[in-house]
């Protein structure tokens, strides 16, 4: 079994894959240095889940409903919220230890789109102690020979020549590393890893965009990898854009975030005069599902601040120690001052179709987390629902593979897949950086026909940039060539999508269409790579 990701769901797709068949081995892809990679750890708000007393998996399915802006799968949507509290024992269990009340009961924090206090957290650092969580149970699974963990970046999905073409293991593209607890030591190159299953947890498509909370790693892989191999992706032109991503002086992005659960604690948001202007937007006001929040701070003339100072001092340093710390390394103070905030890249809300089982289109191929497309997030995501849908789904592919698996492995011989030149004509960068100007300039939370028809020919002219230094269609060995490759194809996909979908809804809002069309409810956009 491979896992292509290691951040929550990977981690909960190895683990409890190896609580049901520990007789198997799994293989972990990390792309990065473990904890340095991936978006888990990054992760501020909590885990949305029906825990609390005055709460209830009805509710949170209908908070998920309205949020997603009447583009929810309903199954999906009633499964999450049905399954997470028992993934909040799970992830317990293994060692997280979560914010709690005096009478011990989970401490839980009202974010954007939740009618009440829903959110699990462990302070504004709720990934990260997830991860550390995790991270230690999978170490004692690799202590015993069950877990493996390798360094590095899968670049092609071999199939086998049958009619039902199931994947049989993944190419990875080696670091070069001396090996660690976890980690064997490796050289650099390409290896095939055989595997009765492969599951694709990549995390999002953040690194597309200048303005973004993700880190640069986050290329998309997933799209490009699971659309060669066959697989259906949908609902695409829904990419999230958080409200409040900290906004600097001089026009840079920050990529820090100050987490939603600011609002829920009390902060407000105000234009340039100082007065609030989400009270005449939404009855739930900054607590508006995002999409929501996000298309009112743009519509400010003179921007946008978040005012935190009604939130007492030692709330503030003992709920949100990380964005308190963050934002005063950037110069503000949330104790003392607003703080200027805009909408950036947040979350990949589309990715590969999946069932409530996470598996895709392809036999043996899965996907979960931010990577899949089950229909729970709809055309916007509830905050708290990236967390509690990675572990529902993980959790649930993991049993389904458990039922499946066999021991047997494919014995198919598959060709390595074909690079370009060895030494590529330019190596600068500019490919990057051009693509992730262009997606927040023409695909961002704002979009209209024109920007987007611009915005796929500079990805054309980029693409064909690209094929001279390449030599051909193909990248080089190279890392970097391969990650804008991903870009590239995954950045085509959404403005497609965008294009193709002509009226607002959700994370998707375009100008030129400003308002939901009846012929679009509930039609989701499939999508099949050609190349």
């Amino acid at each position: 079994m491979a896992v292509v990701g290691s951040g929550v769901a990977g981690l909960v797709t190895a683990l409890d894959l190896l609580d049901r068949r520990p007789e198997l081995t799994v293989a972990l892809i990390d792309k990065g240095v473990s904890g340095e990679s991936g978006s888990t750890p990054l992760a501020q708000g909590g885990l949305a889940a029906a825990v609390g007393p005055d709460d209830s998996p009805a509710m949170h399915a209908a908070d998920t409903a309205r949020a997603g802006d009447g583009h929810t799968d309903p199954r999906a949507v009633a499964v999450m919220a049905a399954e997470t509290p028992a993934r909040v024992a799970d992830l317990r269990r293994r060692g997280a230890v979560f914010d709690t009340q005096d009478d011990g009961s989970l401490a839980l924090a009202r974010e954007g789109g939740q009618q009440v206090g829903r959110s699990v957290r462990a302070a504004d650092a709720t990934g990260a102690e997830m991860f550390r969580a995790l991270r230690d149970a999978a170490i004692e699974k690799a202590r015993n020979g069950s877990l493996v963990r390798l360094q590095g970046m899968v670049v092609d999905l071999p199939l086998a020549t049958t009619p039902e073409q199931p994947v049989i293991g993944a190419w990875l593209l080696c670091d070069e590393i001396a090996g660690g607890m976890a980690t064997p030591s490796q050289d650099a190159g390409l290896v095939l890893l055989r595997a009765q299953a492969v599951m694709l947890a990549t995390g999002g498509c953040g690194g597309l965009y200048a303005g973004t909370t993700n880190r640069d790693e986050a290329t998309g892989d997933a799209l490009a990898l699971a659309g060669r191999a066959g697989a259906a992706l949908q609902d695409l032109e829904f990419v999230q854009f958080h409200p409040t991503g900290l906004k600097s002086a001089d026009g840079r992005f920050q990529r820090f975030l100050l987490t939603e659960a600011l609002r829920g604690a009390g902060a407000h948001l105000l234009d340039a005069d100082g007065n609030r202007f989400m009270l005449d937007r939404h009855p739930d006001a900054e607590l508006a599902p995002r999409h929501v929040v996000a298309k009112a701070i743009l519509d400010q003339p003179g921007g946008a601040w978040l005012d935190a100072r009604m939130i007492p001092d030692h709330q503030l340093a003992e709920e949100f120690p990380t964005v308190l710390t963050g934002a005063r390394t950037f110069g503000f103070d949330l104790a003392t001052e607003p703080v200027p905030v805009e909408p950036c890249e947040h979350y990949m809300i589309g990715g590969v179709a999946t069932d409530l089982h996470g598996r895709t289109s392809v036999p043996g191929l899965y996907a979960a987390g931010e990577a899949a497309s089950s229909g729970v997030h709809g055309a916007n995501r509830m905050a708290g629902n990236s967390l509690a849908q990675s572990c529902v789904f993980a959790h649930r592919a993991a049993l389904d593979m458990a039922a499946r698996l066999d021991g047997a492995h494919a014995d198919t011989d598959p060709e390595p897949p074909t690079f370009g030149r060895d030494t590529p004509v330019t190596a600068d960068g500019s490919e990057r950086t051009d693509l992730r100007t262009a997606m927040s300039a023409g695909g961002g939370a704002i979009r209209d026909a024109d920007g987007l028809q611009k915005l796929g020919q500079v990805i054309d002219d980029l693409r064909a940039a690209a094929y001279r230094a390449w030599g051909g269609p193909k990248p080089p060995m190279v890392r970097d060539a391969l990650e804008v490759d991903s870009m590239l194809v995954s950045a085509r996909a959404i403005v497609d999508s965008a294009l193709h979908r002509t009226e607002s809804r959700g994370a998707h809002f375009r100008t030129d269409y400003p308002d939901h069309d009846p012929v679009w409810a509930g039609r989701r956009q499939r999508v099949q790579l050609t190349g």
